[in-house]
Order: C-alpha cells, then structure tokens, then sequence
C-alpha cells in the first residue's frame, strides 16, 4: 500500500506545477470570466423572485332587479300585464333587445298561453299572441296564435318568432302576424339575423329537429341554405369581426364554427373543457366580441361563467372558465347583451340588469353660458290614451321629493308647467348624474316618465300640491341602486340650474305671470300637510333681530344723543358756567 501513495503524491505535484506554468494573462482572464458567471447566476434567483404584474381586478358586476313577477303559486294559467310585481311572466325564452335598444323581448310559453312579450322600466306587456291560448293563427295580434314560441329578434322594422311547436318562423310587422318561414322546418329553437360583410342580409335558424343550421334571406325568403349539420343546435352568438359563429351544441357543449369554411370537416371544434365548464344554459357574446357569458354550475354553485372568444381551435377545447359573477336568481333562460356596460339576466318568471358597478350611465353635462327659454331636447312621443303603467317601487330604486313655492310657478298656464317640468326633469338627471330615473305624475303609478324623455309638449301633466294649495310637490324614483337617502341629498345640494333660468326669463318675458322667488323647501314627508312658509327654504336667511324702521330709530336716538352731549359740554366750558352747572346738581 506503501508503494502507491507516492505515485499519487507525484501525479499530483505534476497537475499543480502545470497550473503554475499557465501565463498570468491567461490566469486572470479565467478568474475574471469566472467571477461574472458568478455573478449572472447569483443574479438568476433574484429575477426569479421579483413579482410579476398583479392582473387587473375582475369588474365588479351588479344585478338589479328589472322586472320581478307578481308572485301567485296557486295560479296555474293566464299571462298578465302590468308593472313589476303586478304583471306576470310565467315562462320566458329565447330574449333579445327591442327596437329601442333597451326593451326587452321576449317569448311567454307558461300560463296556458304562447306570447310575444316586451319589458321595459314600465312592467311587461304583449306584443302578440294570446296570454291563455295556444295554437296556428295569423291576423291581427291581439287574434293571432302562437304555439310554444322560443326565440324572438327585432329586424328591419318587424318582428321575427321562432313558433317552435308550429314548425315556423313568423313575422310581426304593421300590427299583423303572419308566417315568414316554414318549409322544411322541426322544432326551430333560435333565429339570429345577420348582415354580410357582402351585402347579403340572412336569418339564421337553429333547427333543431333536423339536427342542423340554416339561413334564410331576409327579402327572399322562398329558399334556405343548410350551414352546419351534425347536431342538435341551441342559442347562437357571431362574431363579426372574426366571422365566427357560436352555437349550443346538443344541449351541453359550446362549439365554434368558421363562418368561411362551414360543413369542412375541421371547420368547428369545442369552446371549453367539458370536465370544467359546467354549461347549463344560456349564451352571450360581449360586446368586444372577446367573452363569451354563460349560466353554469360547479360544485353546486349557480355562476355566470365566461371563456375567450378569441382562442385559437387547438387551444379552445382545454378551456376552462372564469367566474363572471354568483348567481343566486334562479335558473337562468337567457342572457341578453345591452351594451358593453350591462346586460340583461333573464330567470323563467323574473328579468335582472346586470349592471358594471364602475360604470356611470350618464355623464353630468355642463350647461351653456346662456341658456334659451325654449328647452330644445328632442321632441317627446305624444302620450296615449291609456298610458302606459310604470314600475312600482323595488327595493333598489328609491322614492324622494322636491316641493317648492306654488307661487313661484306658472301653475295656470299648462304650457309654460310643461316646458317648466322638462327643466326640472333636466336638473334632477344632473343631480342623480343619469337619466335613470323616474318622474311620477299624478296619478301615481300612470303617468311615471323615464328621465331620458322631453315632457316640454305634453300638456295633460298634473301638479301635485299640498293640503292648501301653497305648495306644488314633485316626486322621483331615483335611478336602480340609489337609496331615496342619497336620492334626497342629491336633490337638496342641486343649484336647480336650468329651473331657475327658465323662471327668471318668465319673469322678464312674460311679467304677467306675477311669480314669486323660487326655492327649494326643507321637507320630505311633511311637504304635503304644511302650509308655505319662506323659513321653510332651504336657501333660507334668517333676516337680522333690528329690521330697517328699528335701524332707523337707533342712529336716530344716537344722533340726538351726540348732540346733546355736545351742547351740555360747551355750556360748562367757561369757569362761570362751570360753577353754574355744579350749583344746580342736588345735593347728596
């Protein structure tokens, strides 16, 4: 053992003299290349542990309810009209917005009948069909019939209806139902128009009892064309600026198609996981056409789901979705698209806004310098005979007043209170910064106008006043999730701008009208059973204890006083007046 430890001794004496026989230069580059590889990896963790950008919040999404049916578990049949938690909608379908871009339409299958029906901020209502009867009818719309309708759009001035159980498509349009559609037609479930990019204006219908899509012009309807076949079509969603459609596939699965290349075979693929998404119903494209929204399940919470529009085909079927918001509504039936700010969340009886929690519908405008006497908003649709009923107070929109002196109004001339309510109309938007909210006209509950309407030519509006007649009383439901507390604050702080301006010019233009200075009173509840009293305005300025007779009279006696100081000072100026003036004090 001995005899190799100094062979080993010697191989090692050889390495280390070979080192010492390295260049200096060449030893120095080495150290010096190796301190900055040290330096690079001791550097890596650092990069690695430096915190990557937080993603952006989520939106914070709020629902609203915009319509809640009248709540009857005995009743069994019969649509009802009328305004929320009054008029009934027993089953909804197949939602989508109205002409006015706002409006909610929907198809009613519940209660014994088969409807077209409308929602807005004034109750639900019936375009057409019957609210207790099904069947195959054209004609007038108060006579037609509808048989389990499941789908309805608004197109081109006219009304298109999925009639699933007819086998057809129908068209409503000048107060008349007729049939648009039915040749070749089972079960058709939902119909989405669509203009081309070519000019061609199609309607595209998922019929669904022949396991297809197809379309149809919308001038020339005596024809179709099958797009996608294979399976069982729901709700569509399409894309303009991808060309790409988004379909319901057999109930369960959400699949893309390329519009340019439909029935290839690789033309369509899966949008989503099936092990995660959960799908349910319903099917909405964003109005970036980035998302698509969903009602889903997972782990037994209800949620509005969303997954990308945008993914590419490889990557879309291994999609899971993200949480949009919980949803504790009830069963959703459709998600309808407002705009990029809110949507509509239709459940079978009730309809919820959903609103972005960071949006403000309405910016506060600046008013011009010199306002006009005349207001100059769009002209107002002429009121109907039986007009239309409003929305009763829910929990998230609140009830408040503004009352001011009766005097100070034009309460005789029906035309100047008009153009007068159409200002006040516009200063109340300006205080709750939105035009949704409601001014409530005597009767209350028939006369309630949204706040985005010009009253300056109606003339069959009344004035609520008080118990005496020295008050005129005006009243609001401010806009969805507005407490009648803030509602109330925002209505005392408002300078009531434009009222204030109309009513000045009334005074120099028509000095007829003898009006009183205006102002806004201190009260609420009790506006209605006191009597007028200028204390009462909130502008109020108690005047000073001394009034003008009073001031008079003191700088009066202090004149007087003065003087007579003045006299009694130069007649004891002398000694002689001096001793006189001493003598005739009495004695102590």
């Amino acid at each position: 053992m001995q005899s190799g430890r100094p062979a080993t001794v010697a191989s090692v004496t050889r390495v280390v003299s070979a080192r010492r026989a390295w260049p200096p230069t060449l030893l120095s580059a080495l150290l010096l290349l190796l301190l900055l590889l040290t330096v690079v990896w001791a550097a890596r963790p650092a990069e690695a542990q430096a915190p990557s950008p937080s993603p952006a919040p989520p939106t914070p999404w709020a629902a609203y309810s915009f319509f809640s049916s009248l709540a009857c578990p005995p009743c069994s049949q019969g649509q009802t009209d009328g305004p929320s938690g009054v008029g009934t909608l027993f089953t909804a379908a197949g939602g989508s917005l109205g002409p006015d871009g706002h409006s909610l339409l929907l198809c009613d299958v519940g209660g014994g009948g088969s409807s077209v029906r409308i929602v807005n901020r004034s109750g639900i209502f019936t375009v057409a069909g019957s609210r207790t009867d099904r069947g195959m009818s054209n004609g007038p719309v108060a006579q037609a019939l509808f048989n389990t309708p499941t789908s309805v759009v608004y197109e081109n001035g006219a009304l298109y209806v999925a009639d699933s159980a007819n086998n057809a498509i129908r068209r409503v349009a000048g107060g008349m139902v007729s049939s648009f559609f039915s040749a070749g037609l089972q079960n058709p479930s939902y119909i989405l128009p669509y203009r081309r990019p070519v000019g061609a204006h199609d309607l595209f219908v998922s019929d669904t009892g022949h396991y297809r899509i197809i379309f149809t012009p919308l001038q020339n309807h005596t024809f179709f064309t099958e797009f996608v076949t294979g399976f069982q079509p729901g709700v569509l969603q399409i894309s303009v600026s991808r060309r790409r459609m988004f379909a319901i596939r057999n109930a369960l699965k959400i699949v893309a198609i390329d519009m340019d290349a439909a029935n290839v075979s690789d033309s369509s693929w899966d949008v989503g996981n099936s092990s995660c998404t959960g799908y349910l119903s319903s099917l909405m494209l964003t109005a970036d056409e980035s998302e698509l929204f969903y009602y889903g399940n997972r782990d037994g919470t209800a949620y509005i789901f969303s997954v990308p529009a945008t993914a590419s085909k490889d990557k879309a079927p291994s999609l899971c979705p993200q949480v949009v918001m919980e949803w504790t509504g009830g069963a959703v039936t459709s998600l309808v698209l407002v705009n990029q700010h809110e949507f509509y969340v239709v459940t079978t009886s009730d309809v919820y806004l959903v609103r972005d929690g960071a949006y403000t519908p309405t910016p506060t405008p600046t008013p011009p310098q010199t306002p006009t006497v005349t207001p100059t908003a769009p002209l107002s649709p002429t009121i109907p005979q039986t007009p239309t009923p409003s929305i009763t107070v829910s929990p998230y929109r609140g009830d408040v007043v503004a009352a001011f002196p009766a005097a100070s109004l034009p309460l005789a001339n029906e035309h100047l209170m008009a153009e007068l309510y159409a200002w006040m109309m516009k200063d109340v938007g300006i205080a709750f910064n939105s035009t949704d909210f409601l001014a409530v006209f005597p009767p209350k509950g028939k006369f309630d106008v949204p706040g985005d309407v010009n009253v300056s030519t109606w003339t069959n509006l009344t004035t609520q006043l008080n118990f005496d007649g020295t008050i005129a009383i005006t009243e609001y439901y401010t806009p969805h999730g507005m407490s009648s507390e803030e509602g109330q604050d925002r209505l005392f702080a408002s300078p009531w701008y434009w009222t204030r301006k109309f009513l000045d010019s009334l005074k120099q233009e028509a000095p007829w009208t003898h009006l009183e200075d205006f102002c806004v009173l201190n009260c609420v509840e009790q506006c209605a059973t006191m009597t007028f009293d200028r204390s009462q305005c909130l502008d109020y300025v108690k005047p000073p204890a001394c009034n003008d007779v009073c001031v008079g009279a003191v700088v009066s006696s202090a004149v007087l006083g003065a003087t007579g100081v003045a006299l009694f000072a130069l007649m004891i100026g002398s000694p002689a007046n001096a001793l006189s003036a001493v003598l005739l004090v009495p004695p102590v």
